[in-house]
């Protein structure tokens, strides 16, 4: 699986992402409210308004406070009561009061717009002893709904940050909680279920170890089914094979030790047939051994040991097909120059030779010749055998447990073991790696 984002990767893009989309939701909500704002509580039509109404408790006040020319100290205490009002009266042309709890310089923007100049801000104030002036009065709404549409376009930024920042960690921890839940289907036994695989974080790279276990596990599980099967078999075939030639054996041991028999030559025949029988049981122990030699998880392979490959597949190719040929086949040879040495086990390899030619011996139709052929193409030893296969092979039963031997043996000298049939002929290969030059200096291979 390729490398991807790591996990603390993404969790920085998640919220650099949410906090862009934060300022941009900030930014679109407090536009939207400034826009509200100025056609409603900071228009010109609204503040006119609330001018008129300000002038409106400005007169009655002047009545009530006994306001004259001479006494406008009511008039500060009037401007006093909030910052949201801003008052000059004059009389004939001359200022007679200006409001000093706001001046022009704390006074906001719009004050200054030429809007604020329209005659229809000019209001004619009354003062209680009759008295007439030309009042000025300004209202302004001050910045508290400014503050609230900035806390407010806060707030909705950090709902839209928190939502978007959620959603990202609990895509995570849902697919934690998948994994595990599928963790407990496994751990019930049901090993068939797939993990999901999603991502190539470190999340995707714990599912697919997860799911490379559940595989091995079942592999694991398979081949120890096989093994259990192939041992109930094996025990089933042996046990059925060996009752057969022991009861004979002891039968002809029974009649021998009793002295029943009429002469020498019938002696001689149940001491024949009592080694035909004891040579039988041999060859199911030696198919036994070579059994726990290709399922037993512990065997190791002994200690290899330099030849010259020319020599020594020369020495034991001629040696079978010398005893192939007093047994009545024909053997055709083509040995090609190997020009090299082979690190083997010679006890091993001699077993490869015995199955295979045990093999021969069960199956190959003398009628036919049996082909040996060596060769090496660059740095391996190929060695091939075909027979073609008997007619009555049909009629007779095998375990192939040879055959798995051959292929386990030659493992263990770092080589391969293949067979097939093919025309109704039987062919079987092996490989060995050759080595050049004096320098060689072999290692065990691994199993």
């Amino acid at each position: 699986m390729s490398k991807g984002r790591s996990l603390s990767i993404q969790l920085f893009f998640g919220v650099l992402g949410s906090l862009l989309a934060a300022v941009a939701v900030f930014f679109v909500v407090f536009w939207g409210e400034m826009y509200l704002l100025e056609k409603t509580v900071y228009g010109y039509s609204f503040m006119e308004k609330m001018a008129g109404r300000q002038f409106e408790r400005l007169q009655n006040y002047v009545v009530e406070e006994a306001v004259t020319p001479e006494n406008l100290r009511p008039l500060d205490i009037w401007c006093g009561r909030g910052d949201k009002v801003y008052l000059v009266l004059y009389q004939d042309g001359q200022l007679l009061y200006e409001s000093y709890y706001t001046s022009l310089e704390q006074a906001p923007e719009e004050m200054y717009d030429p809007a604020w100049e329209d005659p229809e801000r000019e209001y004619a104030l009354v003062l209680s002893d009759g008295t007439q002036t030309q009042a000025f009065l300004y209202y302004y709404v001050g910045d508290a709904y400014y503050y609230w549409a900035v806390v407010l376009s806060g707030f909705c930024s950090f709902l839209v940050f928190s939502f978007c920042f959620i959603s990202f960690v609990h895509r995570k921890l849902r697919y934690i909680q998948q994994l595990k839940n599928e963790l407990d289907i496994l751990a019930g036994g049901d090993l068939s279920y797939q993990v999901t695989v999603r991502g190539n974080d470190e999340l995707g790279e714990l599912a697919e170890g997860l799911e490379q276990m559940r595989r091995s596990i079942a592999a694991h599980q398979a081949a120890e089914e096989r093994m259990r099967l192939a041992n109930s078999e094996l025990v089933t075939a042996m046990s059925h094979d060996l009752r057969t030639p022991l009861t004979s054996l002891l039968a002809y041991l029974e009649l021998m030790e009793r002295g029943k028999y009429e002469n020498e030559e019938q002696l001689s025949h149940f001491i024949r047939r009592s080694l035909e029988k004891t040579m039988q049981i041999k060859t199911m122990a030696d198919q036994l051994f070579e059994y726990v030699l290709v399922y037993s998880s512990e065997w190791e392979p002994q200690d290899l040991e330099r030849r010259d490959g020319d020599e020594l597949l020369c020495h034991l190719v001629g040696e079978y097909a010398f005893s192939l040929e007093n047994q009545g086949f024909q053997v055709e040879q083509e040995l090609k120059q190997l020009n090299g040495q082979i690190c083997v086990n010679l006890g091993l390899l001699r077993r490869v030779f015995d199955n295979l030619y045990a093999n021969l011996l069960k199956y190959a139709d003398l009628a036919y010749p049996v082909e040996i052929r060596c060769w090496r193409e660059e740095n391996q030893v190929y060695l091939s055998l075909c027979n073609r296969v008997s007619q009555s092979r049909d009629q007779m039963t095998g375990t192939n447990i040879g055959l798995s031997t051959c292929e386990k043996l030659l493992s263990c000298h770092g080589g391969s073991f293949s067979y097939w049939e093919e025309n109704g002929y039987f062919q079987t290969q092996l490989t060995l790696p050759v080595y050049s030059g004096e320098s060689f200096v072999p290692e065990k291979p691994e199993i």
